[in-house]
């Protein structure tokens, strides 16, 4: 009888098929999540490659998760604020920023589409770590309360509270910048005249 990742609790070590079926379920949703969890600094790539390691250095702890998709998502929000960390302090000594590659998703996205995932992206940048986690997990992956609260080890009020708080910052934040646009839209139009 063939064993499954979804199926057995492990006390041995993960095998190539166990994290390729794992990688193939959940992989595109978790590599949007770490790209909007990480912004522009890091590459998704490679964050997403991060937690598949993590996944198969940890076999025994994800067989025993309730959920497994929420244990990945627990486990990308983590190393996608570590590694956020460590972008910031390497941009702040000057040391470069990752080339924006094109999402394998839609490779021919238009202007438009770049610009509001531009905007969404400022805006997600101006949330504290804890805040960008449920909202990101929530709003833009379609996590439930219940899986957030598992992935990130909270207490389920914790994630309303943040997920409350986080939107009334998102949209102050996409409402300022919305402001600073059409100032220097206006400031532009002055100008050409």
């Amino acid at each position: 009888m063939e064993h499954t990742i979804a199926s057995r609790q492990y006390s041995e070590p993960c095998t190539v098929e166990d994290v390729r079926v794992l990688y193939a379920r959940h992989g595109a949703e978790l590599r949007l999540t770490l790209a909007r969890l990480a912004g522009r600094l890091v590459d998704p790539d490679d964050l997403l490659h991060e937690v598949f390691l993590v996944a198969m250095r940890n076999c025994t702890q994800l067989g025993r998760a309730t959920s497994r998709r929420a244990w990945l998502f627990g486990v990308a929000t983590k190393v996608a604020a570590t590694q956020r960390r460590s972008a910031t302090l390497r941009s702040f000594f000057g040391l470069g920023l990752v080339e924006n590659h094109p999402s394998p998703e839609s490779p021919q996205r238009s202007l438009e589409q770049r610009q509001a995932g531009e905007r969404v992206q400022q805006g997600l940048s101006k949330l504290s770590e804890a805040k960008r986690s449920v909202f990101v997990l929530y709003e833009l992956q379609g996590l439930k309360g219940e899986e957030i609260a598992e992935a990130l080890a909270i207490p389920l009020k914790t994630v309303w509270t943040r997920l409350f708080h986080a939107r009334r910052e998102f949209e102050q934040a996409l409402a300022r910048l919305e402001a600073m646009e059409l100032r220097r839209a206006g400031l532009d139009e002055e100008k050409t005249r």
